[in-house]
C-alpha cells in the first residue's frame, strides 16, 4: 500500500498499517498480466509477489487506494496526475508509476545506508535469507527513511527489537525474507545478484549452450564427445 509519509506514520504508530495490507490483501495480478502492462519480464515475478498482498488493476479500497499496487491519497497525486477512474482503467499507467516509486525507494536506501546488510544473512520465525536488493526493496514497505524499522535493523541486526516491528508486533525481518530471491535489477539499475551460477568444477551446469561451463582437458577426461554426439 503506497501511503504518504505523515499517513503511513500515523497509521503505524496506531497500530493499523499491518492492518490495513491486510484488508486489502486481494489475488494480485499475475507476472503475465504485469508483463504485458509494462513490467519486464525479468521483474515480473517480484511485481507479482508485491502485488499479492495489494489488490488488482480495478481495485480500490474503503481508504480511497487504487490498483494492483495500492497508490493511496498523497502518494497518487506524485506518481499520476490523471483521475482516479483513469488510473484503474489503465494497467500501464499503474505498472509505470510503481517503477518509479521502487526506484526512488531504492535511491532513499541507498542514500540512507539501508543497502549495506546487502549479502548478510537474516533469520526470523525459523527461516532464513541471504538479503539481497529484492530483500530490501520489499522490506521498503516499512519505509526507507533514516529513522525507520529497516533503517533501526540495519544498525542493531536484532529481528526481535522492538523498534523493527510495526504497530502488530511483526518484524521487518518477515519482509526480508519475504521479498530475498527476486530479480529486480529494471528498478535499482544494478545486475541482479539472484541464482547466479559459479563453476566449482569440471563439467558445471547450467549455462545458456547447455554445454558444461567448465569442461574437463582432454588429458584428464574419461570419455570425450564431439559437439555433434551430445
Amino acid at each position: 500500500m503506497m501511503l504518504s509519509r505523515p499517513l503511513r506514520q500515523s497509521l503505524v504508530d496506531a497500530g493499523l498499517f499491518l492492518c490495513l495490507s491486510a484488508a486489502v490483501a486481494f489475488a494480485g495480478e499475475s507476472a503475465a498480466n504485469l508483463t504485458s502492462a509494462g513490467i519486464p519480464s525479468n521483474c515480473a515475478d517480484f511485481a507479482s509477489k508485491v502485488s499479492a498482498s495489494e489488490g488488482n488493476f480495478g481495485t480500490t479500497n474503503q481508504f480511497g487506494c487504487l490498483g494492483a499496487f495500492q497508490f493511496c491519497p498523497g502518494t497518487f497525486e506524485q506518481y499520476y496526475s490523471g483521475s482516479a477512474q483513469s488510473f484503474l482503467n489503465n494497467p500501464s499507467a499503474q505498472t509505470a508509476a510503481w517503477t518509479q516509486y521502487e526506484q526512488n525507494e531504492w535511491s532513499k536506501a541507498q542514500s540512507n545506508g539501508l543497502t549495506s546488510i546487502v549479502g548478510q544473512q537474516v533469520c526470523s520465525g525459523g527461516k532464513c535469507a541471504t538479503i539481497d536488493q529484492s530483500a530490501i526493496l520489499m522490506a521498503c514497505q516499512f519505509g526507507c527513511g533514516g529513522k525507520g524499522k529497516l533503517a533501526n535493523y540495519v544498525a542493531s541486526g536484532d529481528c526481535n527489537a522492538r523498534n523493527v516491528k510495526d504497530g502488530n508486533g511483526v518484524s521487518v525481518c518477515t519482509y526480508l525474507l519475504r521479498g530475498a530471491g527476486y530479480d529486480v535489477s529494471c528498478f535499482t539499475g544494478q545486475q541482479s545478484n539472484v541464482c547466479v551460477q559459479m563453476p566449482t568444477g569440471p563439467g558445471d551446469f547450467p549455462t545458456s549452450t547447455g554445454i558444461a561451463s567448465n569442461p574437463p582437458s582432454a588429458s584428464t577426461a574419461s570419455i570425450i564427445v564431439g559437439p555433434t554426439e551430445i
